[in-house]
């Protein structure tokens, strides 16, 4: 009698420990890629990966999330702003999510239309604001070119 209860003890732990360990590599595991070429190859998989690209004017974190709706879900975070303007820096910090197509190896990032979050809003009022400062800088000559066509 003893035995058998001391036996099912140790068989519900081992199967407690299979399960923990399922659940891990399920839903927390990740990859860590070494350098762009890796994450890319993980990208064109959609294999849940963690990368942090320390580019020349940006350093991004992207972190593979897995597949949805036939594309590949990538977090991209924009960790320090390097290079630019001192209104870049409201960037840093900020996330958004974006779905890549599968067997793609360009960053995330670079098709906003793909993008959604903060970080895709932030970006875009500082390229709606780029706008606005070239074409109030350039308004005479936008001016004359328009009375040469009327």
């Amino acid at each position: 009698m003893k035995k058998s209860r001391k036996g099912i003890k140790i068989l519900s732990i081992l199967i407690l420990i299979v399960l923990i360990v399922a659940v891990y590599f399920t839903f927390f595991f990740y990859y860590s890629a070494s350098d762009l070429a890796d994450y890319f190859s993980k990208q064109e998989k959609c294999a849940r990966t963690k990368f942090v690209n320390d580019a020349e004017e940006t350093t991004w974190k992207y972190v593979i999330k897995g597949k949805q709706d036939g594309m590949c879900e990538v977090e991209v975070v924009a960790l320090q702003i390097k290079k630019g303007t001192a209104d870049r820096t409201v960037l840093q910090g900020k996330s958004m999510t974006c779905l890549v197509a599968l067997d793609s190896n360009k960053n995330p990032e670079k098709d906003l239309a793909r993008c959604h979050g903060e970080l895709k809003e932030e970006l875009q009022n500082l390229i709606i604001q780029e706008l606005h400062k070239y074409i109030v800088d350039n308004l005479g000559d936008i001016g004359e070119e328009l009375n040469k066509v009327i």
